[in-house]
C-alpha cells in the first residue's frame, strides 16, 4: 500500500481554501476510503452483487472512527456538527454515489427524522445506535399519489386507546410508500401517515415502524416489493412498503411537535395543523442541503476528468506541426470552463448555507422561523442539480466516446445523479418554496412600516428606470465585478416587484382566487427564484475571494469570480436588453469580452500544466509511448511528429496481435470475467484482506498519479478508469471539439 504522501494530496494554501475549515477531515477520510479496495469501481456485477457491495461499503463507512464521531456530534447538536456531515457526505460521493446515497438515506433522512422530529428518548433509544450498526433504517414519505404534496398524504395512524398502540394501514394504492431507499434491507421506517384520533386526522406525523426483525424476516402485515432496475444508483434497494394494520406502540410517534397522551388527548405546542406540518418539513432542511453537496460532488469528479483529458488529448493544429490539445480550442474552453466556476460559486454559498444552519441547530433555533435560510436552501437544491446535469452532460461530450465509458465514470454519474432533480422535493417545487418567501418578504415591509415601503418601493423602481434610460450602462464597465453584482440585483428586483404587481391585480381585481393567480405566474416565479439564488451566489462568490488571503490564488479566484458572474448576465442577455438595463453594444461586448472565453493558462502554471483547481504536475509523466501486449489500446504515445506514423502502425500491430488471442486471454485484457465464468462478489473480509494487486497493464499505480485538484480532495482508485487510462490520453474519435477551427 502506498503512502499518503505519494497520493498526490497536497496542503497547498488553495487546496486548503476551498476545502475550508474541515480541510483536514476531507483529507482524512479520502485516504481511507481511497487505499480501501472495497472502493475499486466494478462493472462487471449483477444487481444482487451490486447491491451486496453497496451494503458492505456502508457498514465499512459507517463503522469509521470519524463518521461514528459525526453520529455522536449530531445527537449532542455540538457546534460544526453539519458542516462536518456535509463534508463527510461529499466526499463518499466521489468515491460511489449509490453509497453515499445509502448513507444519506441511513444516516440523514431516517436518523434526520428521529433527532429533529423526536424527543430525546428517540433519539437516546432509535439513533445513537446507529453508531453501533444495531440496525439501518429507511425513510417513507413518499407514496404512489403524493410525492410533492406531503399533506396530502394517506396512510394512516389510527390510534387504538384501548391497546395504547398506533395501527399504521394503507387504505388504498395510492397509500403505498414507493421509491423507499434501503427498503430491502433496512430493519425500521420512519413512516409519515396522517394521525388519525377519534375518526379525526391531526395532519401528517412520522413514526417509527419495525420492518424487519434481526434476521431479515418482515413481521406480519409488512409487504416490501423490490423496484429492481433503475436508470441509476442500482446499489440502492429502493421498493415499495405496504402495511396491513401493523401495530406499534404508542410511544413510537415522533412526538416533538405533537404528542397523544395515554388517554387520547392530542397536545402540541403549536395549534394550527398547517404550521405544525410546516414546522415538520422545516427540520428536514439539512437533508436537502446534504443533495446540494452531493450533487457538488459529482459536478466536480466530471470536470477533475474532462478538463485533464482535454489536456492530455490532442486534435489538430497548424500544418506541419503538432496537433495541440483540446482545451486549447475554444469551444472546449467555452463548455467546461463556466462549469468549473459555477462549482466553485456552489462551494462557497453551499458552505455559507450549512454555515447558517449550523449555527441555528446550535443556538436552538426552529428552522421554521428561518424562512430566508429554508428559501436558500431549497434554491440551492434545485440549482445544483440543475447545474450538475448541465455540467456533466458538457463533460461526456467534452471527452468524445471515452466519456460514454463506464469505466471513465462520467455516464455512470450522469445516470445516478439524474434522480436529484425530483429527489428530497421536485425542482420546480423547490423554486415556489423560494417564491413565496421572496413575496412574503416584499409584503412584509408594508405590514410592518407602510410609508417607509411605499417610500422604499418608489424609490427603488425610480432608480431602476434612470438606470436604464439615458444613463444606460457604459461598454467599458460590463467586465467589471460591481457591474455583475448590480446587474444581478437589479433582474431580482424587478422579477420581485412584478410578480407582487402580477398577483395583485388578479386577486384584487380579477378577484381570481390566489391558487390560480399563483399557478398562472408559475414560470414568473421560477424565473425570480432562480435570480434570488444566483444573486446570493455570486455576492457569496465576491466575499470568499476578498477573504482570501493569498494574493495569488485571490487573483485566480477573481478571474473565475468574473467568468461566472458574466454567465448569468450572458444566459439572460434577451431579459436585460428587454428591460434596458444592456444596450446592444453592451452585450456585444459581454459576448466577445475576455473573461468569456478565458483561456487555460488562467489556471496554469509557468509550464503550462493545470495547477490550483486541477493540480495535475504528474500528468504528462504517464504516457511515455509504451504499448503493452495485454491492453493496445491503452498506449498513450506523446511522440514527435516525426513518429506519429511509426506509433500508429505499431498499434495497429498490437491490435491485431490482440484480436488473435483465445477468448479468454482477451477477456482478462479488457478485465472483465471470461464468458461463463462465474463472477462472485467477494466478502469485506476477504476483500480487506486480500493483498492489492499489481496495476494492471497501461494503468498508473498511486504514486504516479498526478496530484489531484483541491476542489476534490479523492484519492486515485476513484479516477482509476480514467487517470490510468492510456486511453484517455490518446484517445478515439470525436474528442468534443469542432472539426473545423
Amino acid at each position: 500500500m502506498e503512502p499518503a504522501s505519494d497520493l498526490g494530496l497536497g496542503d497547498s494554501s488553495l487546496h486548503r481554501y476551498l476545502d475550508g475549515e474541515f480541510w483536514s477531515l476531507k483529507h482524512e477520510l479520502s485516504r481511507i476510503l481511497g487505499h480501501c479496495p472495497l472502493f475499486r469501481h466494478r462493472y462487471d456485477l449483477s444487481l444482487d452483487e451490486t447491491r451486496a457491495l453497496t451494503v458492505e461499503r456502508v457498514k465499512f463507512i459507517l463503522g469509521l472512527p470519524l463518521v461514528k464521531r459525526a453520529i455522536q456530534e449530531q445527537a449532542e447538536k455540538t457546534r460544526n456538527f453539519l458542516g462536518r456531515s456535509l463534508i463527510i457526505g461529499e466526499v463518499i460521493a466521489f468515491v460511489d454515489m449509490a453509497t453515499a446515497v445509502k448513507c444519506g438515506i441511513i444516516y440523514w433522512l431516517f436518523g434526520g427524522a428521529i433527532r429533529n422530529l423526536g424527543s430525546p428518548r428517540h433519539v437516546t433509544k432509535w439513533f445513537l445506535p446507529l453508531q453501533e450498526q444495531k440496525y439501518t433504517g429507511m425513510f417513507a414519505m413518499t407514496e404512489r399519489g403524493h410525492g410533492s404534496n406531503v399533506r396530502g398524504i394517506q396512510t394512516e395512524a389510527t390510534f387504538d386507546l384501548s391497546a395504547q398502540e398506533f395501527v399504521i394501514n394503507t387504505p388504498c394504492e395510492d397509500a403505498e410508500k414507493m421509491y423507499i431507499g434501503n427498503a430491502m434491507h433496512g430493519n425500521y421506517a420512519t413512516v409519515f401517515a396522517q394521525l388519525i384520533l377519534n375518526g379525526t386526522s391531526q395532519g401528517p406525523h412520522c413514526f417509527i415502524v419495525p420492518i424487519r426483525d434481526e434476521n431479515g424476516s418482515l413481521y406480519p402485515g409488512v409487504t416490501a416489493v423490490d423496484m429492481l432496475h433503475k436508470e441509476g444508483l442500482h446499489g440502492v434497494d429502493n421498493g415499495i412498503l405496504i402495511f396491513d394494520k401493523v401495530r406499534i406502540p404508542r410511544e413510537n410517534l415522533l412526538d416533538k411537535f405533537g404528542s397523544v397522551t395515554p388517554d387520547g388527548q392530542y397536545h402540541s405546542p403549536i395549534k394550527s395543523k398547517s404550521a405544525r406540518f410546516n414546522v415538520m418539513l422545516a427540520a428536514l432542511t439539512p437533508s436537502r442541503l446534504a443533495l446540494s453537496f452531493q450533487a457538488m460532488g459529482a459536478m466536480k469528479v466530471g470536470l477533475t476528468i474532462a478538463i485533464r483529458y482535454s489536456h492530455s488529448r490532442r486534435q489538430f493544429g497548424p500544418k506541419a506541426k503538432e496537433e495541440v490539445k483540446i482545451i486549447e480550442h475554444q469551444t472546449q474552453t467555452l463548455r467546461l470552463m463556466p462549469h468549473l466556476a459555477t462549482v466553485l460559486a456552489l462551494t462557497f454559498v453551499s458552505r455559507y448555507a450549512g454555515g447558517l444552519l449550523d449555527e441555528d441547530i446550535f443556538q436552538g433555533k426552529e428552522l421554521v422561523n428561518s424562512r430566508s435560510l429554508q428559501a436558500l436552501v431549497a434554491g440551492l437544491k434545485a440549482y445544483s442539480t440543475w447545474e450538475n446535469i448541465s455540467c456533466l452532460q458538457d463533460c461526456r461530450e467534452c471527452t468524445g466516446g471515452m466519456g460514454y465509458m463506464m469505466e471513465n465514470r462520467i455516464s455512470g454519474l450522469k445516470c445516478d445523479t439524474d434522480v436529484f432533480v425530483t429527489f428530497e422535493g421536485d425542482n420546480v417545487v423547490m423554486l415556489q418554496v423560494v417564491g413565496r418567501e421572496l413575496l412574503a418578504q416584499y409584503t412584509k415591509q408594508y405590514e410592518e412600516k407602510p410609508l417607509f415601503g411605499l417610500l422604499q418601493t418608489w424609490a427603488e423602481s425610480v432608480g431602476d428606470k434612470l438606470r436604464t434610460s439615458f444613463l444606460a450602462v457604459n461598454v467599458d464597465t460590463v467586465s467589471d465585478l460591481t457591474f455583475l453584482l448590480k446587474a444581478v440585483n437589479f433582474r431580482e428586483r424587478v422579477l420581485q416587484r412584478s410578480l407582487v404587481a402580477r398577483i395583485y391585480n388578479k386577486v384584487m381585481t380579477k378577484k381570481e382566487d390566489f391558487f390560480n393567480a399563483w399557478n398562472s405566474c408559475l414560470h414568473h416565479v421560477a424565473s425570480l427564484s432562480l435570480a434570488h439564488t444566483h444573486r446570493v451566489t455570486l455576492e457569496q462568490f465576491c466575499l470568499a475571494v476578498k477573504r482570501c488571503p493569498d494574493q495569488e490564488n485571490q487573483a485566480l479566484l477573481m478571474k473565475f469570480c468574473l467568468l461566472y458572474g458574466t454567465k448569468l448576465v450572458f444566459q439572460e442577455r434577451a431579459w436585460y436588453l428587454e428591460h434596458k438595463f444592456l444596450t446592444p453594444m453592451a452585450s456585444r461586448r459581454i459576448r466577445s469580452q475576455n473573461v468569456l472565453s478565458m483561456p487555460p493558462k488562467g489556471y496554469q502554471n509557468n509550464g503550462g500544466r493545470p495547477r490550483g483547481f486541477l493540480r495535475a504536475d504528474r500528468f504528462s509523466a504517464a504516457g511515455k509511448g509504451k504499448v503493452t501486449k495485454d491492453e493496445p489500446w491503452c498506449a498513450a504515445p506523446r511522440c514527435s511528429v516525426s513518429r506519429t506514423v511509426a506509433c500508429r502502425q505499431l498499434r495497429g500491430a498490437r491490435i491485431r496481435e490482440a484480436l488473435r488471442t483465445p477468448g479468454e486471454q482477451a477477456a482478462r485484457a479488457c478485465g472483465r470475467p471470461a464468458r461463463g465464468a462465474a463472477s462472485k462478489l467477494p466478502s469485506l473480509a476477504r476483500v480487506a484482506g486480500t493483498p492489492e494487486p499489481p496495476p494492471r497493464a497501461g494503468f498508473l499505480s498511486p504514486p504516479q498519479v498526478e496530484a489531484l485538484s483541491p476542489l476534490l480532495s479523492p484519492t486515485p482508485l476513484f479516477f482509476k478508469g480514467f487517470t490510468g487510462s492510456r486511453e484517455w490520453r490518446r484517445g478515439g474519435g470525436g474528442g468534443g471539439v469542432a472539426s473545423e477551427q
